[in-house]
């Protein structure tokens, strides 16, 4: 039975993490063939418009390229830079965003026949996040480049732009990221602009590279630039890279990165890279999940520890053998990655208990690789439930943030207040780099930010009596996929169940049997002994409980039943405690 916003009860007034929690509105609708009802009401709650959300199509989410900001600018100087053959520079990022991005421009030019361009990706520990200056200068005068192409990277990068603009270079720029009180020098396509209209504001780089190039074939089909030898591409095969990028770069999943994800899903495995990747990693399959978990993370290690360039390299060549040993050397690089990060992690958390009290967790280790630090902020932050900012060698570092607190917003103000030598980002992540003898300076500056901040109400898509919840309903739900930001996995919850046994397996995991009037409801709780929320769990048989996560099917021992992944509890009184009060 679904419990209805106005008539539900919690057992106390706060979560073990110390949250509130409101259930969503139920939202009737029409029927839509094939849809449960239930699904519908999620997206309806959520939003969405039904009928475009279950069935995404890239033509009625796509707008005109022209819609954004100087795109008309930026396409018609490249297609001016390729026909009058000039020597381009495409500068991307070490992150999958930068690689996919990348690798698309690359595609297509390769694919026209074009070879007088190179690729460029920093080095994360020498040169950092960006363009850099130096590197700009080398190229330049090694390679005699004519234009500069930057992508997921540039919006800020004022000094070395300005640079690029002196040795008399083009530039365009492709970009995602907030930008600064000042336009950088060249064209910049950005859809958080300050003057645009932050319609497409959720797109990473990768799609609004599709974008571009949607735009480049118009114009070069308008100059007669396509012929019999030379034909024109057909730009949908490589929506999978598009789909990688997209998820991987955690941008939400709505309007045109919906469509993006759901049709390029299925055509990943017509990219050689990603097809190589796959198996490399034993066959993981081409979902979002594995986008977000498995590829994305082996292109990130290259970035972080590694060769930077294998990443982009993987998603432009087509040759087999290449891009076969590339992504053997991704996995092993991963793996080597999350060595590196295991052992960071578990020294940030503990350092990070110490000032459990801070607003912020601002931690320093020199040691620390700057490659992990922001995998080590994500733990921290989910560790302690708070922001978190962890600093590595040279002074580069990583943020993550608490829903409800602008991370980005608080690192352009203390770059802005000349406490960080550079620093960017948006509201749930961000980076930076500051000098170590102005940490402290830094953690003040910060924590005073985050006075007077309080979460948000966790959100309930779904509230259920104890045993109403099934596989049934568990599947329905799974046709809101694909999940991401601001389309996440529904969050459900169980009310009022009394836990008729508690069961610790394997001395880690806390698994609750609840019950209501002789239906049950199993919940499931990983790596829970040691957590606040599953020491709690571990202790609340013959206690009445509200139950908060996601839902799937458990189908061990034969028998298919719906189980709750725990994320958050309300612990409330016991059996004995509720009867006494009703005699």
């Amino acid at each position: 039975m679904l419990i209805d916003r106005d008539n539900a009860q919690f057992c106390g007034e706060k979560s073990v993490k110390g949250r509130t929690w409101a259930i969503k509105k139920l939202v009737e609708s029409t029927a839509i063939e094939g849809v449960h009802p239930i699904a519908t009401s999620v997206a309806l709650a959520r939003g969405f418009d039904p009928e475009r959300f279950f069935s995404p199509a890239i033509r009625t989410e796509m707008p005109d390229p022209y819609h954004l900001k100087s795109m008309k600018e930026a396409v018609e100087s490249f297609c001016d830079a390729v026909q009058a053959d000039k020597k381009i520079m495409i500068y991307g990022d070490y992150d999958v965003d930068g690689a996919t991005s990348t690798s698309l421009v690359l595609r297509w030019l390769t694919s026209m026949g074009y070879s007088k361009v190179l690729y460029y990706i920093p080095d994360r520990l020498a040169e950092g996040y960006g363009p850099n200056a130096d590197a700009i200068r080398r190229v330049h005068t090694e390679e005699a480049i004519e234009y500069l192409l930057c992508l997921d990277s540039g919006t800020t990068a004022h000094g070395p732009l300005g640079v690029a603009s002196e040795l008399g270079l083009e530039i365009v720029i492709l970009d995602h990221h907030e930008p600064d009180d000042r336009d950088p020098p060249g064209i910049l396509v950005n859809p958080k602009r300050r003057d645009e209209d932050r319609k497409f504001d959720y797109l990473c780089t990768a799609g609004l590279a599709f974008l571009f190039l949607v735009g480049v074939q118009r114009e070069m089909r308008n100059r007669g630039y396509f012929t019999t030898e030379r034909p024109e591409i057909n730009l949908m095969q490589w929506l999978g890279i598009v789909a990688l990028g997209t998820v991987a770069d955690l941008v939400p999943l709505v309007g045109l990165n919906r469509a993006y994800v759901a049709v390029g899903l299925p055509l990943m495995e017509r990219i050689p890279g990603i097809r190589a990747l796959n198996i490399a990693n034993g066959d993981a399959g081409y979902t979002a999940t594995t986008c977000g978990f498995v590829f994305g993370p082996c292109i990130n290690a290259a970035g972080r520890i590694g060769d930077t360039r294998q990443g982009t390299y993987l998603l432009w060549s087509d040759d087999e053998a290449e891009v076969e040993q590339i992504a053997q050397a991704l996995v092993e690089t991963n793996k080597e990655r999350q060595d590196i990060q295991k052992a960071a992690m578990q020294d940030a958390i503990e350092m990070g208990r110490q000032r459990a009290d801070d607003g912020v967790i601002v931690l320093y280790n020199p040691d620390w690789h700057p490659g992990v630090v922001g995998l080590v902020a994500s733990k921290v932050k989910d560790a302690l439930d708070k922001p978190a900012v962890i600093i590595g060698a040279g002074g580069s570092a990583s943020c993550r943030a608490v829903d409800g607190f602008d991370i980005g917003g608080a690192v352009i103000a203390a770059r802005e207040a000349g406490i960080l030598l550079k620093g960017g980002g948006h509201a749930a992540a961000a980076g930076l780099t500051v000098l170590p003898e102005r940490i402290d300076e830094l953690r003040k500056f910060l924590c005073e930010r985050a006075i007077g901040f309080q979460h948000p109400a966790t959100e309930i898509d779904l509230a259920f009596k104890a045993g109403a919840l099934n596989p049934a309903l568990v599947e329905a739900l799974e046709t809101l996929e694909p999940f991401g930001m601001k389309n996440p996995k529904p969050r459900v919850a169980v009310l009022n169940g009394l836990v008729k046994s508690v069961r610790i397996m394997k001395e880690l995991h806390v698994k609750l049997f609840i019950s209501e009037g002789g239906s049950e409801t199993e919940a499931m709780m990983w790596n829970a002994i040691g957590t606040p929320l599953g020491d709690a769990l571990s202790a609340c048989e013959g206690r009445y409980v509200d139950i908060y996560g996601t839902a799937r099917i458990d189908s061990f021992g034969g028998k298919r039943r719906a189980t709750v992944i725990v994320e958050d509890a309300i612990i409330g009184p016991s059996f004995d405690a509720v009867d006494r009060d009703a005699a």
